[in-house]
């Protein structure tokens, strides 16, 4: 049997390949779970999740089951707290999801990994590192974004209602500034807090260039916790060769209610959204009832679909056509011949229509011909006006 040819794959087909390769080299095993979880499980963590709603539905014994709208949880769930260790594990799994948009029910595909456990910060440069090298599998103009909750939480720490966080969260964001001064203003923060909320929007660039202003910035002890955690994993960044791929930009935030240290996204050129998200969560993990850290990504493979929009792929490489008076033997030896040199092959008496293909090859008299192009436009045309007369 002849080995799988990928180049005849999908761009996602390929990189989940990849993905799983790269995740075994660094000590991942492959985690699977079922498709359906306990419906009450994810309502608890429903604040969680990236979904508005959980498509639900009752098994044979009358318990409320839901499609897993997400992995981590699970992952969570079933995670065993071993002192001193981390737990490595990566998935290759659907979720079942309902847009925010239209509200319609999809099925998206998402390979990922998690590391679970007691945390340093060389399991969160190495989890990182490797999220960049994610990104690398799928296409070599890329993009990972890197923030830091910890820091951010820190500026945040004069603000007590949450309210007002969840606000100002929003506009780091979205890179709103002037709706973050008003909110500063209104509610009496000081103008050291609103200088550095300001610096956090304008910041984007390589950790060497930004580190200046953000050491400038007046921080307690968690926000310059942060910042060493932050200079630490980009030594690693930088001693891998990947640094002009990785940014801050401190417009990636997230719920401060799970997330609790660096964050990241991901984006590769020619699709518009983060193809890869992820971070630290340690405050879910502790809201489960485990010890330990986490932080874990997942790339979204349904999203690289974009990606085929640029490629010229055929989707057959050889139509070979034959009549009913050749023999089924001599029609099986001349494709088993093409699938031999490694080319996709679909047999057919007909060239079918609306199909992309690189050649044609007909029987003649039991010997198998490759067509030339005015040969398959007659031959097309006369398909087309039989099918007509039918």
């Amino acid at each position: 049997m002849t080995g799988i040819d990928s180049s005849k794959m999908s761009i996602a087909e390929r990189a989940r390949l990849r993905l799983h390769e790269l995740y075994r080299r660094y000590g991942y095993s492959r985690y699977k779970m079922d498709k359906f979880e306990e419906y009450e499980f994810y309502l608890r963590y429903k604040d969680f999740l990236e979904t508005e709603s959980i498509i639900a539905f009752s098994d044979a014994n009358g318990r409320l089951m839901a499609l897993k709208p997400d992995l981590t949880l699970s992952m969570v769930k079933n995670f065993r707290y071993t002192a001193g260790c981390v737990q490595k594990q990566f998935y290759s799994e659907n979720v079942y999801r309902s847009s925010k948009a239209n509200r319609m029910h999809r099925e998206i595909m998402q390979t990922g990994l998690e590391c679970m456990g007691d945390l340093d910060v060389y399991q969160l440069a190495e989890v990182t590192l490797i999220a960049a090298m994610s990104l690398a599998t799928v296409s070599d103009e890329y993009v990972l974004q890197v923030s830091h909750m910890g820091l951010v939480r820190d500026l945040m720490d004069s603000v007590s209602d949450e309210d007002v966080r969840k606000d100002l969260i929003r506009c780091l964001g979205e890179k709103n500034r002037h709706e973050m001064k008003a909110i500063c203003e209104e509610q009496g923060i000081g103008r050291n807090v609103i200088e550095a909320l300001e610096t956090l929007i304008s910041t984007y660039g390589y950790f060497d260039e930004i580190i200046g202003g953000l050491e400038a910035m007046p921080l307690g002890e968690e926000g310059r916790n942060a910042l060493e955690e932050l200079r630490s994993i980009f030594a690693v960044i930088d001693e891998s060769g990947l640094s002009e791929k990785v940014k801050i930009d401190f417009s990636i935030v997230n719920d401060m209610t799970y997330y609790s240290g660096i964050l990241f996204q991901g984006f590769v050129n020619g699709v518009p959204q983060s193809v890869l998200s992820g971070g630290r969560y340690d405050k879910l993990v502790e809201r489960m009832g485990r010890q330990g850290g986490a932080v874990g990504f997942a790339v979204y493979l349904d999203y690289l679909d974009l990606l085929e929009l640029n490629e010229s792929k055929n989707d057959v490489d050889v139509v070979l056509i034959y009549n009913q008076e050749d023999e089924p033997a001599a029609v099986y030896r001349a494709a088993s011949a093409i699938r031999e040199g490694g080319e996709e092959i679909l047999i057919e008496r007909n060239i079918p229509s609306r199909m992309t293909f690189g050649k044609v090859v007909q029987m003649v008299n039991g010997v198998p011909r490759e067509l030339s192009g005015e040969e398959i436009a007659a031959l097309t045309k006369t398909d087309h006006e039989t099918a007509q007369r039918r």
